[in-house]
């Protein structure tokens, strides 16, 4: 077990839990709203759209999990998360409550 003198500076075990919890669990989330949004505004067949951003969606999460762990400060990562879940949360709603294609 490293001990905390031979840890890199500003690397704690809450740090890496924190950015772990971004990188999985809320990565998932964040993707998952991302790719609702991009299957509505896709302009093809619904079914064509669903395919197409599925197959984005393996990509998008792999950058997220990358930059949850390349950010210098966790405090941005989250705020930037919750910031963008915010963003497209909305825009599915209101892509949903205007009717928007399924």
């Amino acid at each position: 077990m490293a001990t905390k003198a031979s840890r890199p500076r500003g690397v704690s075990r809450w740090n890496v839990a924190a950015r772990a919890l971004a990188a999985i669990p809320a990565n998932y989330v964040l993707t998952s709203l991302g790719i609702a949004c991009l299957a509505r505004l896709l302009p093809m067949r619904p079914e064509e759209a669903s395919v197409a951003a599925t197959l984005a969606s393996f990509a998008l999460f792999a950058v997220l999990a990358l930059a949850a762990f390349a950010v210098r400060s966790v405090a941005r990562l989250w705020l930037a998360m919750i910031g963008a879940g915010i963003l497209l949360g909305g825009g599915l709603w209101i892509s949903i409550a205007t009717g928007g294609r399924l």
